[in-house]
């Protein structure tokens, strides 16, 4: 009774990341053509205003069907972008600089760490072990993947808005914590349970 409940938990969590997984897709790709077709859409759909803390942004994608629209959002960080008069600004590179660097890129990796994690649910449901080498080795790349963008991604953006969005050139060195922090973890993580492994495996050959 406990096997069937939990095949049907794995079953379900194996679903519900199949969903995340295709939402992801749909929603990036919605979000690349949104981009492609920014450079077209009229100035009235675009919003571009200083905040508190940095410049607030909302673009609404008209998709022909009545008044149905598809809207991006965001904000770029005064620190990354300061604030200056907007005829300084090229509002339309700005925004498809930090939607890409700031929204289109994460949602990337979220799909790569979603197809793996399905991909082990998947081998669960056969009855096979989670803890494998290929997993270990994809969660040590996703890893790598979120250091190098919690580290650079911010950076990145600045110095991308200076060349093709801004009238003036700035860098600033900007950290994701939160980033940093994950991404060491799932490091430790997949250098613990490699550990483990081999462990296991001197211990099997040794009987």
């Amino acid at each position: 009774m406990k096997s069937k409940t939990s095949y049907k938990n794995i079953s379900n969590l194996h679903s519900l990341i199949r969903f995340f997984y295709y939402a992801s897709i749909v929603f990036t790709a919605l979000g690349l053509i949104a981009l492609v077709f920014i450079f077209n859409i009229p100035d009235s759909a675009i919003s571009f205003e200083r905040g508190i803390r940095g410049w607030i942004y909302s673009v609404n994608m008209p998709l022909g069907i009545g008044s149905a629209f598809f809207m991006i959002s965001g904000e770029i960080p005064k620190n990354i972008l300061q604030f200056v008069p907007t005829d300084m600004i090229n509002i339309r590179a700005a925004i498809v600089l930090d939607f890409l660097i700031s929204h289109i890129i994460p949602f990337i990796i979220v799909i790569i760490g979603l197809r793996e994690i399905g991909n082990l649910t998947s081998d669960m449901l056969n009855k096979k072990s989670p803890f494998q080498a290929k997993y270990l080795k994809s969660l040590r790349k996703i890893s790598y993947i979120i250091l190098l963008y919690s580290t650079l991604g911010n950076t990145l953006l600045c110095i991308l808005i200076s060349i093709f969005a801004a009238d003036y050139f700035s860098v600033t060195v900007v950290f994701s914590w939160i980033g940093v922090l994950i991404g060491v973890l799932g490091y430790i993580f997949s250098d613990i349970t490699e550990y483990g492994l081999f462990l296991q495996d001197e211990y099997d050959t040794t009987l």
